[in-house]
């Protein structure tokens, strides 16, 4: 799920109201204009969904940009959101308080009184549906009850959290508010990354060209640095280097390589690396298709035959491929077919220009770093697509 919620009071034709609503719509054309998956409940809601629904939605969403105002923290509506956010145990993480000037929560006498606020509310329904709230709790109102209750609970937490938690006001410095939430959203890209995988494949026997080589040495050190989990086919040439570059790194980091690396072989097979962890499969099209199950995005080395059939296949399950154009033989193949047919939405919106860059010469090691580099910094903007925008 990769969407950012914003919370906040709608339905409120004052003249505070007003400019809420405006500030909120100046919020999500700003994310909209960078291609993030925006849910408001004011847009949500009128297609019919379950308001319960969506209030459990939220806790779950990646993100949340809650509106404080005073409105927002006597409504029971906007509150129950705030409960359901606060089930999430890293909320103080996903979180994004705006706290707007008539929300009086930086003294103890605000907080104090909607603390305050919600223990009487608690009390009144408490006393309106004594018996029938002990004798149904089946009944809806005993469910508004029973919510009621958990925003007493919640509420000193709540007020505490938002007070608390540095956030720049969008309504005083609008761009920096945006930078600083698109800034935690790249940094919580980062600890994402650990969960997505890349499969390396590439020629396919160890005669392998100096630059095929280089790059493949540099792809398994690059991979390990950026968290990336590495898939190959365990076999000789740059499957192996690759996953001996990269066990290296892994061991310095000192991360367990099984829960890294993993082969798909056919029965029968070893990978010519020894190390990571090894799934079996069917010799023919599995070979292709177990690997790609695992995998997020696909790099391309050199390769003859073989590796232009991962493409075929990588194309197949919708999976972006970038292969290293320099390495020439399969991988070249991929990169005239690619720029020819260019899908900039399986490709995370990677301009076609950019992709041309990756056309460069590699003459030693240090250039092919260079290459590396420059493939990496896509592979790490696809990926953040796939993870953090609106496909």
């Amino acid at each position: 799920m990769n969407q950012i919620y914003i919370s906040y009071a709608w339905k409120d034709n004052t003249k505070l109201g007003s400019q809420r609503e405006e500030l909120v719509d100046k919020i999500c054309e700003a994310l909209i204009s960078e291609r993030y998956n925006l849910i408001r409940d004011r847009n949500y809601l009128k297609i019919g969904k379950s308001i319960q629904n969506f209030m459990q939605e939220i806790g779950r969403g990646n993100y949340v940009i809650v509106v404080i105002s005073d409105k927002y923290l006597r409504s029971e509506y906007c509150m129950f959101e705030a409960v359901e956010i606060m089930r999430r145990k890293d909320y103080e993480q996903k979180v994004f308080p705006v706290v707007l000037q008539d929300a009086n929560v930086y003294t103890k006498e605000g907080k104090s009184e909607y603390i305050k606020y919600w223990k009487q509310q608690s009390e009144t329904l408490k006393q309106l549906i004594g018996y029938e709230l002990s004798s149904n709790e089946d009944s809806a109102i005993y469910d508004v009850a029973e919510k009621l209750i958990e925003i007493c609970q919640k509420i000193d937490e709540f007020m505490f959290f938002i007070s608390d938690k540095l956030s720049i006001d969008p309504s005083q410095n609008f761009d920096g508010f945006i930078n600083q939430l698109t800034d935690a959203i790249r940094d919580d890209a980062v600890r994402l990354r650990s969960k997505k995988s890349i499969l390396v494949a590439g020629t396919g026997n160890f005669q392998i060209p100096d630059q095929v080589n280089w790059c493949a040495q540099k792809l398994g050190e690059k991979i390990s640095e950026y968290n990336y989990n590495l898939i190959t086919g365990g076999w000789e040439g740059v499957d192996y280097v690759v996953a001996d570059k990269f066990a290296e790194k892994i061991a310095q980091k000192n991360l367990r390589l099984t829960d890294k690396l993993t082969h798909v072989v056919p029965r029968g097979k070893q990978p010519v690396f020894k190390g990571g962890k090894v799934e079996y499969t069917e010799t023919g099209i599995n070979e292709w298709l177990d690997c790609l199950r695992h995998s997020d995005l696909v790099i391309l080395v050199g390769g003859v035959g073989g590796t232009y059939e991962t493409y075929l296949y990588a194309k197949q399950e919708k999976i972006p491929v970038i292969p290293i154009v320099c390495t020439n033989g399969d991988a070249k193949k991929v990169f005239d077919e690619m720029l020819e047919n260019w899908d900039s939405k399986l490709m995370g919106n990677i301009s076609p220009e950019k992709f041309k860059s990756l056309n460069q010469y590699i003459n030693d090691p240090s250039t092919a770093e260079d290459v590396v580099n420059d493939v990496m910094d896509i592979v790490n903007e696809i990926i953040f697509a796939k993870i953090m925008l609106n496909p």
